[in-house]
């Protein structure tokens, strides 16, 4: 019985990438497309968590630690500003997230969309 195939994130040596995304830890870079999209450092550091674990669900404490090595003030919302600007950067319709979903109550997580096979 053959199982169906999985969609993950693609790793090699240098990148992460899921859909038109990739992510190149070795220069902090991240390109849509084929074209470079400038991220600050936490912007940056938020996608590499999540990519490099994509379906797990991470915490907003969790993401803001990877993201500035410390924890999270009580009360401060860095991390949803910071994943409101990553969708409009990185999903391909910010009103229609595909990427970067929200798990109420808990944190984030990457969801990697079945892609269709060529016929």
């Amino acid at each position: 019985m053959l199982d169906k195939p999985v969609q993950i994130v693609k790793v090699t040596a240098s990148t992460l990438s899921f859909g038109d995304i990739e992510i190149h830890p070795a220069y902090r870079q991240v390109f849509k497309a084929g074209n470079e999209i400038h991220l600050n450092y936490g912007e940056y550091s938020m996608p590499y968590c999540l990519a490099k674990s994509p379906g797990r669900v991470f915490t907003r404490d969790q993401l803001y630690a990877s993201a500035w090595d410390t924890e999270q003030h009580f009360g401060s919302n860095t991390v949803e500003n910071t994943i409101c600007r990553l969708r409009n950067k990185l999903e391909p319709e910010p009103r229609h997230l595909q990427y970067i979903k929200t798990v109420i109550g808990t944190g984030y997580k990457l969801v990697i969309p079945a892609q269709t096979p060529a016929k």
